[in-house]
């Protein structure tokens, strides 16, 4: 039943097999955000790679323009594009939507080598030490709270280089982030002082932001069925139970990410 789904989908999207002389094209926007994502990475990264397989199973191509991430969002909306992925679900805008879990993020805790920085709630962690964040982030709701309660948008780093730096030097006692994006960004900036073992708070999922244009819905709905087909990305079982935010429904101020990883 399912496969007649997405055959009948790829019908209304394509037209009658024959009518068209190659396969479709996906063309979406997305960042430098390693190792998920990347001009430079094999794949385009870990999570480009995983959308590219799921539509290769519906002979649909996919086209990634990299650029800094609010330009990314921004540009999405022409017609030409898609939509723009990995997003975080709390970064899906207004006039967009979200496909279902393409792959999975982490969202942890890190600090330096050698710390005793030692804590069993987000409200302890936020009162007793310095927690550095990228201050462009939308980051999972309580994270967030906790961040407008305790700093100002301009206490945060400015990506996730400098997010880096400034834990590798001290002036900071955690920071908040994916670890293997920060673990990336410090072997390619040589810091040695961080610690790799980092405390994870939780998975988090990526998802395809699609433009609500004309034919998003059947779009969304192909990419959905094909995503429940995938052995390889059965990923219910292993998010921790939590609430996103609805498409569009972020409270201001919103704190849009504008490069992940790059200065």
């Amino acid at each position: 039943m399912i496969w007649f789904r997405i055959f009948l989908t790829l019908f209304l999207l394509t037209g009658p097999v024959g009518s068209t002389s190659s396969a479709e094209t996906w063309r979406i926007t997305s960042l430098e955000w390693p190792p998920y994502s990347g001009s430079n990475l094999k794949g385009g990264g870990k999570a480009i790679a995983a959308l590219r397989a799921v539509l290769k199973e519906a002979e649909i191509d996919l086209e990634v323009d990299f650029m800094p991430w609010t330009r990314a969002q921004s540009v999405a909306t022409a017609p030409e594009y898609v939509g723009y992925f990995p997003a975080w679900p709390e970064e899906v805008r207004e006039g967009f939507a979200a496909s279902d879990t393409v792959d999975l993020s982490l969202v942890g805790v890190l600090q330096r080598k050698g710390s005793n920085a030692n804590w069993a709630t987000i409200e302890e962690l936020f009162k007793n030490y310095r927690v550095g964040f990228v201050r462009s982030y939308v980051y999972p709701a309580e994270l967030q709270r906790q961040i407008y309660r305790n700093y100002d948008p301009e206490d945060g780093a400015e990506n996730e280089h400098d997010l880096a730096r400034v834990l590798d030097a001290g002036r900071v006692d955690v920071a908040l982030t994916d670890p293997k994006v920060m673990m990336h960004v410090a072997k390619e900036l040589s810091l040695n002082g961080i610690d790799g073992n980092a405390k994870i708070l939780q998975q988090h999922p990526l998802v395809l932001a699609l433009s609500m244009k004309e034919g998003f819905e059947e779009k969304r709905l192909l990419l959905n069925n094909l995503l429940s087909q995938s052995s390889d990305l059965q990923l219910a079982c292993c998010l921790k139970s939590e609430q996103t935010l609805p498409a569009g429904s972020l409270s201001k101020p919103t704190w849009n990410r504008q490069t992940h990883s790059v200065d």
